[in-house]
């Protein structure tokens, strides 16, 4: 049982460059299909990048594929070293159309001040 003030942080796994860019500051969306428990995550949450880096989502928005991903959110924030124009493709290699149908989250994140 949890006593007050404490919670439990879901942890989110990242493959560890793209974990490196976001802790560096580079990288400040992560981007997942809609699976329940990504669906359940909500601005204000507090994850575990990796089981170690506590993080905050300040912002949680659904799109309806990867395609209306890209045309409202900035690919740089996304994957800041891949062109623009190259995303989509390693996105959708990435989650196979049956995983996309699914639906597209973009997590923008917020590193807490203690990372360890």
């Amino acid at each position: 049982m949890l006593g007050e003030g404490q919670f439990l942080a879901r942890t989110l796994w990242i493959k560890e460059r793209y974990l490196q860019q976001i802790l560096r500051g580079e990288k400040t969306l992560e981007v997942r299909v809609g699976y329940p428990n990504i669906l359940r995550l909500k601005p204000g949450d507090v994850i575990r990048l990796n089981d170690r880096y506590p993080a905050t989502i300040r912002k949680a928005t659904r799109y309806d594929n990867f395609q209306e991903l890209l045309e409202a959110e900035d690919p740089r924030t996304i994957a800041p070293h891949l062109p623009a124009g190259e995303l989509l493709s390693a996105l959708r290699s990435i989650y196979p159309p049956q995983k996309e149908a699914l639906g597209v989250v973009a997590l923008e994140l917020e590193l807490s001040a203690t990372t360890s």
